[in-house]
């Protein structure tokens, strides 16, 4: 039995088992594992203060390369936006399955159209988001809520880490089986749906914070 339920996890044989799988408990799967992400997000805002993440001997390391990189003034300045903005940055942990389920299954769809893939639904891959959100959201959230805050925070990283590679795969090979594609096909239509739905939105909050900065040097804040 745990034979047949681990095999069932493995990122092919949980892709093909999702692609098939009823549509109303894959799109319910949403719901679910944004309940985790909310009581997980509402446990980070309980326990962890932006003070301690700038200040102080609990200082994170970004802040330190920021502080060398760009020096103490410009780097208070991106601390005051993260202070001003921390509230907002929980809403939008509670929110990620939506993200994940909505963009990167459409990022995913549209990469495959780009090159070339024309003819397959929408609707399965949009499931398989669905049912594989939640098997990633629900550990890693558990791992938050009982890690968040102490000393054993890097747990809960290690778990997000697993499951978001887990995620990928199971991704990966849902593309393959989906579309029907070979395993180089498959890596491009992977990539570009990665690079529209993580790299382009990272490099836009990048140059919003170069230009917030620069704002704040004209404005002589610094």
């Amino acid at each position: 039995m745990i034979a047949t339920v681990a095999d069932r996890w493995r990122p092919k044989a949980f892709a093909a088992w999702a692609l098939g799988a009823g549509t109303f408990w894959g799109l319910a799967c949403v719901p679910i594992a944004m309940v985790f992400s909310t009581v997980s997000a509402y446990r980070l805002s309980q326990t962890v203060h932006v003070d301690d993440i700038v200040f102080g001997s609990t200082r994170s390391a970004i802040v330190d390369t920021l502080l060398v990189a760009i020096g103490v003034e410009r780097t208070a300045v991106l601390v005051y936006v993260l202070q001003r903005s921390f509230d907002a940055l929980v809403v939008a942990a509670a929110i990620t399955p939506i993200f994940l389920w909505l963009l990167g299954s459409s990022a995913i769809h549209a990469a495959a159209r780009f090159r070339g893939v024309r003819g397959r639904p929408y609707l399965p891959l949009l499931v398989l988001f669905g049912y594989a959100e939640l098997v990633y959201q629900a550990p890693t959230s558990l791992a938050g809520i009982v890690f968040a805050g102490g000393p054993f925070t890097g747990i809960a990283d290690a778990v997000s880490v697993a499951m978001l590679v887990w995620f990928a795969l199971v991704v990966h090979r849902a593309i393959t089986l989906h579309y029907g594609v070979s395993g180089d096909q498959a890596l491009a239509i992977f990539l570009i749906g990665g690079l529209a739905f993580y790299l382009l939105p990272l490099i836009l909050i990048a140059v919003l914070l170069v230009a917030i900065v620069v704002a704040a040097a004209i404005l002589q804040y610094f």
